[in-house]
């Protein structure tokens, strides 16, 4: 179930976004116990980003207040999500922190991998935030036990928000090892940590920028009006079979995340869900406009337009 959903998750982003750049400067082997840190400019879309691009399976810490409502919670879970609720929400948010912590360190010790955003509250911008706690609480807690966890800084850079289309760049830094930082008391322990932490972070994101300027001056341009003339046609077809279902959804999203980060989370989810009854609706259109079994074929011609399109919109 997991291979199938990362899979078909994988795919739709390649169609929700225009070019994914990846520059892994350590690739770890998929079995090795991480723990990912990362920077945290696109709420759940991070996170989707991330799993579907780099080799381990992992779950992820998402803010607490997502899982208020039982329904979501539970489909959440599901999705390999752990809660994490914030001090500043108050005492009472204590203790479910501290089974977040329980669920993270239990995870580590059975070999998963998990992924930590230290910034903590997501925001729209490119930069780096200050450092929350609570990625150096997590591998405090699992090298004092004795893990041998290492920690992957990982970098997201989005050359736009809210956009179609959008170039993403997922770099890796170096890790992080016990060996390295040692433990100590954990409040000196976390001051260190942070510090290593957010210089390792820079660090991969400038990397990731030299990396993404380096692709894209070894695009080839000799042919590229020719190429992109080619597309014209079959992209234009797919904006008309497109148009009405995604502008719709857009514009519904628009209205229900404004003055939030989770447009494209919401966004996304809603057209890798309803893209497949998309299709049957074009199928029933066909169909009663005559064509009969060959309504049918634009379950294929449909998607393959839709990457006319993605290709012919790249800048």
């Amino acid at each position: 179930m997991y291979r199938l959903l990362r899979a078909s998750i994988h795919a739709a982003l390649h169609l929700y976004c225009g070019r994914i750049h990846l520059d892994l400067r350590y690739a770890p082997p998929a079995d090795a116990v991480l723990l990912l840190a990362s920077n945290h400019p696109n709420s759940f879309f991070d996170a989707l980003m991330i799993a579907t691009h780099l080799p381990q399976r992992m779950r992820f810490l998402a803010r607490g207040d997502a899982f208020r409502d039982p329904r979501a919670a539970k489909l959440l879970r599901a999705l390999f999500m752990i809660p994490i609720y914030r001090m500043s929400e108050g005492r009472s948010e204590l203790k479910r922190t501290a089974d977040s912590f329980d669920q993270a360190q239990e995870d580590l010790e059975r070999g998963g991998s998990v992924l930590v955003f230290s910034e903590g509250l997501s925001v729209n911008e490119p930069g780096l935030r200050a450092l929350g706690k609570g990625t150096g609480r997590i591998t405090y807690r699992a090298w004092q036990s004795g893990l041998n966890v290492q920690v992957l800084p990982v970098w997201l850079r989005y050359d736009t928000f809210h956009r179609p289309f959008m170039d993403v760049c997922i770099g890796t830094g170096g890790v992080m090892e016990k060996r390295a930082l040692g433990t100590g008391p954990e409040a000196i322990f976390l001051r260190q940590f942070n510090s290593d932490l957010r210089e390792r972070l820079l660090s991969t994101s400038a990397t990731v920028d030299l990396a993404r300027a380096h692709v894209l001056a070894q695009r080839p341009r000799t042919f590229r009006g020719i190429d992109r003339s080619l597309l014209a046609l079959p992209a234009i077809v797919g904006l008309i079979l497109h148009a009405p279902w995604y502008f719709s959804l857009r514009a519904f999203t628009a209205g229900k995340t404004r003055g939030s980060v989770f447009f494209d989370s919401v966004l996304f989810g809603l057209l890798f869900l309803t893209y497949p009854l998309w299709l049957l609706a074009l199928v029933g259109i066909g169909w009663w406009t005559g064509l009969g079994w060959w309504a049918f074929a634009v379950v294929i011609l449909a998607p393959l337009s839709l990457l006319a399109l993605r290709g012919f919109s790249l800048r």
